[in-house]
């Protein structure tokens, strides 16, 4: 499983909500990725900055909220909290 121990409780937690959050979308031509759009508050901004700094996260800003793209370290907690 992912290696959490890198991250702050708060940011791990911050990583569960945008999963519990995410959906896989699958598009033409095998593309594929977990996503969620998302709105954060200031204090989550910071541990949004932290995911994004270990490569847990990208983050995609629309209309003041974020699209948040789970990248690959963040795969297998994902495949976990979705079963």
């Amino acid at each position: 499983m992912t290696n959490l121990t890198a991250l702050t409780t708060a940011s791990t937690a911050l990583l569960v909500k945008i999963i519990t959050n995410a959906e896989y979308e699958s598009y033409e031509g095998g593309a594929s990725m977990m996503q969620a759009y998302m709105t954060f508050t200031s204090a989550e901004r910071g541990n949004l900055a932290d995911l994004k700094k270990k490569g847990f996260v990208e983050t995609v800003p629309e209309d003041g909220s974020y699209w948040v793209l789970l990248k690959d370290p963040a795969r297998p907690l994902y495949d976990a909290l979705k079963k």
